[in-house]
């Protein structure tokens, strides 16, 4: 038939030639590097909230370099960049020197090749973003970014944006590089909040503290102390794996099957006398249940909660097996399913919120399943799911709770009914010593 190719077996490649192309293929290919710890956010991910995983104001990285709405921060990277020389007294050409024995390092961080950028721009733009995350971090500890030309920090809620943007996986630059160009500076933090100073040595902890600091309430991080002894055993890879690294326990608790996916929602529970409290501040996922009482720690809804737990999310989906904040966001969902349930756990101060209403609190956290996967026969929280659910299927849980609503829910039923007690008692004692004199 005329317009179709086609193509005789003498003309198809012979089978030795094509045993030497792949090979050829094979031979080029370089293994996958151990440190490749930042990746592009899975495509079914971004598909449901774009907005969740692209900076706003700033890039961090190579990944969204000349980004729409990006290019103004770059005049003002190098304006910290003089800065962060400014404190040192190691000259830019030593930086550069030092930037360059660790491009490859730096590359291999990243799930991209990065072929298409050259060496040095590839250095300059590493250089550039470390520096600006250092004098960032600095200018945040020591208060002292109120600089006529600093168009961060005197303007507080840039300082937010480019916060939010340094929290998105993304937008990441290895941790190790912040620790190599903070020892090389030879900068220690004061711990008065007020002046640098040089010394003959860095400290990693220092480093870590002003990680702490810059991000503490929008990461929920407490407890400095516990967090030192966590993150100096093990190395950081970068901010996202910091937060996560914070937050999960150093242990994992055994994992198991999970039953059914009908967990009983706090409204449900409420309605079989189900108590709510607040949990200790030390581990924002560390939810327990015991003796009737559902502990959970404090979450705050804002408007960058849920981009946190969703770059959380892709971060354990693209590095790791053990999807603990997965399962945490997976329970969460079904405790909270109407706002009912907000309004419940707001009166125990287990939700704090800044959002307009509690609708949007519970589609706030209801989005958060929607990046998640759940492996049912490797769940972290299957032993509190089974309590749960145990709890919710007694009757008599749920008939003692109906008694306390409907008799007890307010002090005026409470009275009528320790009236009505007493009144019963009364009468009974009554006719017990009618019927005794009535005896004799």
């Amino acid at each position: 038939m005329e317009g179709t190719n086609h193509v005789s077996p003498d003309q198809e490649q012979p089978p030795e030639d094509l045993v030497a192309t792949l090979r050829g293929k094979l031979q080029n290919m370089s293994p996958l590097p151990s440190e490749c710890c930042i990746y592009r956010v899975p495509a079914r991910l971004r598909h449901e909230n774009k907005k969740a995983y692209t900076p706003n104001v700033v890039s961090i990285g190579p990944l969204h370099r000349g980004g729409d709405g990006l290019q103004a921060m770059e005049e003002h990277k190098m304006l910290y960049l003089q800065s962060f020389l400014d404190r040192t007294n190691v000259s830019l050409e030593n930086y550069v020197e030092f930037m360059k024995g660790r491009e490859q390092k730096v590359r291999n961080h990243y799930a991209e090749t990065l072929e298409r950028i050259e060496s040095n721009r590839f250095v300059e733009m590493i250089l550039l973003d470390a520096a600006f995350v250092i004098e960032l971090l600095l200018r945040n500890h020591s208060k002292d970014g109120g600089q006529e030309n600093d168009r961060i920090f005197n303007r507080p809620w840039k300082v937010v944006d480019i916060r939010n943007d340094m929290m998105l996986l993304e937008n990441q630059l290895p941790f190790f590089i912040f620790e190599d160009i903070f020892a090389l500076a030879k900068l220690k933090v004061s711990l008065d909040n007020i002046n640098e100073r040089f010394c003959l040595s860095s400290e990693k902890i220092s480093l870590i503290k002003l990680t702490f600091e810059f991000f503490r309430f929008k990461a929920y991080l407490t407890g400095l102390a516990d967090i030192l002894r966590r993150v100096q055993s093990s190395k950081v890879k970068h901010f996202i794996d910091f937060f996560r690294k914070c937050h999960v326990p150093r242990e994992l608790p055994p994992r198991g099957e999970i039953q059914t996916l009908a967990i009983p929602s706090v409204t449900e529970l409420h309605e079989t006398g189900v108590k709510f409290e607040v949990g200790s501040a030390k581990s924002l996922f560390d939810i327990q249940f015991c003796r009737g009482t559902l502990v959970i720690p404090q979450l705050r809804i804002r408007k960058s909660t849920e981009s946190f737990f969703l770059n959380l999310l892709a971060f354990e989906q693209c590095h790791l097996l053990d999807c603990y904040i997965n399962d945490y966001v997976f329970i969460i969902d079904r405790l909270v399913d109407t706002t009912r349930a907000v309004q419940l756990l707001a009166r125990r101060k287990v939700i704090e919120s800044k959002l307009s209403d509690n609708k949007e609190v519970v589609t706030s956290i209801n989005n958060l399943v929607r990046g998640s996967i759940l492996r049912r026969k490797h769940f972290y929280f299957n032993d509190l799911c089974d309590s749960l659910n145990d709890y919710y299927s007694n009757p008599w849980n749920t008939w003692m709770a109906t008694l306390v609503h409907i008799h007890f829910s307010s002090p005026l039923t409470i009275f009528a009914v320790l009236v009505a007690a007493a009144i019963f008692i009364l009468t009974l004692l009554q006719t017990i010593c009618s019927c005794g004199v009535q005896f004799k």
